[in-house]
């Protein structure tokens, strides 16, 4: 999946964003204020829309009211789906049908269209799917989820299940597994079918590298020695508890060795630093391409030792994935080229997002530090907050 274009209107305020165009690689700047994490979160509502997914039923619900249009490419095809959501209500009526009254109505309208030709034309009158009526469904939630396994929507859900958001927040300190490591071996041929799993926690899918496939795992640790050079050796550790069920019981964690310290590091021990790019690495170095990344504040947590390598990495993984990060510091700014800049603005509750290369300031051939000044003093940029 590739997002091509993208627009969103929430409720209550009517914080808009502008129909906003999106690469292969994006990194959305402006001053603190300007929507660049609103932005961020709206895809990732979106994404959890689509999916119908319970484990990010937040996402959803903090939709609830909103409009949006996203264009995007999979497979070769293009589509532009179209969706108007219910405010928050109470939990429905017994009229409503059993589901809606345990469950309130989430979609109001939806239109999907593969290039010109329409795949869904909905409203709480009528449902089409191809052109023809079919019985009202579930307005819980999307056509998308809904007709999941219908041939005409079935890509649309896998293009959506492509997007990587959660694993990369909220890091867990160890995973938990029963039976062996090679209960599930089948079911991976290659590091690439682990890195398309997206279902797999983090200590999971690197111990599963690590015993399958451990010259994936192997430059993993290389890069990871590049960012923090003390990191002698990387290891996910397990330890047994065969006591707790009959079948046994494992906690599984990654662990490093560092020069000077005799004892394993547990990631529970690290710092948040070699936290994030760990799971940068986990995730993303097999992650197969179509997928969607999107990283908010891509700095946090990372000291200016690993800034540079855990650019390189995002910018080594650009042909395949299609990254949607933004940050506020110097050094990525001014490593990531302009021609990925997509500068936020907002004036009132109207968030615009412009092409850097597209303001003849920037269009320029100039020095790291030179553009990086040159953006900071646009009007765009300055003034990139109004009321």
């Amino acid at each position: 999946m590739r997002i091509l274009t993208f627009e969103f209107q929430s409720a209550g305020r009517g914080w808009t964003l502008e129909p906003m165009v999106l690469d292969a690689f994006n990194l959305l700047v402006g001053v603190s204020g300007a929507g660049k994490t609103r932005i961020v979160r709206a895809i990732e509502q979106v994404c959890a829309v689509a999916l119908g997914n319970k484990e990010v039923s937040e996402h959803i619900e903090a939709i609830r009211g909103a409009s949006f249009a996203i264009g995007f490419e999979h497979d070769g095809l293009t589509y532009h789906w179209k969706a108007a959501l219910e405010p928050r209500v109470g939990r429905g009526s017994e009229d409503d049908g059993a589901l809606q009254a345990v469950e309130p109505p989430l979609i109001q309208t939806e239109r999907i269209y593969q290039g010109e030709r329409s795949l869904v034309d909905r409203t709480p009158e009528r449902f089409l799917l191809n052109g023809h009526p079919i019985p009202k469904l579930d307005r819980a939630k999307s056509a998308i989820a809904v007709l999941k396994e219908d041939p005409a929507l079935e890509p649309l859900y896998a293009a959506f299940s492509r997007c990587i958001f959660r694993s990369l927040e909220g890091l867990p300190p160890h995973g938990f597994r029963f039976g062996s490591v090679d209960d599930q071996r089948q079911n991976y041929q290659s590091a690439a079918d682990i890195g398309a799993d997206f279902s797999l926690p983090l200590h999971v899918k690197a111990e599963f590298l690590q015993e399958w496939f451990p010259e994936a795992f192997a430059a993993i640790k290389e890069a990871f020695q590049e960012a923090f050079p003390t990191i002698e050796k990387l290891k996910v550790h397990r330890r047994h508890y065969p006591k707790l069920t009959e079948e046994g019981a494992s906690f599984i964690t990654l662990t490093v060795r560092e020069s000077g310290i005799n004892e394993w590091i547990v990631f529970a021990d690290m710092s948040s630093g070699m936290q994030r790019y760990l799971s940068f690495l986990v995730h993303l170095s097999f992650a197969p391409r179509g997928t969607v990344v999107l990283i908010d504040e891509l700095e946090s947590s990372l000291g200016v030792n690993c800034l540079p390598a855990v650019t390189r990495f995002l910018l080594s993984r650009a042909p395949d994935l299609q990254l949607i990060l933004t940050s506020h510091h110097p050094y990525i700014i001014e490593q990531i080229p302009p021609s990925h800049w997509k500068i936020v603005t907002r004036k009132g509750s109207r968030v615009r997002v412009l092409d850097a290369e597209n303001i003849p300031a920037m269009a320029e051939e100039r020095s790291h530090l030179d553009r990086f000044t040159r953006l900071i003093n646009l009007p765009e940029y300055e003034h990139g907050v109004q009321g």
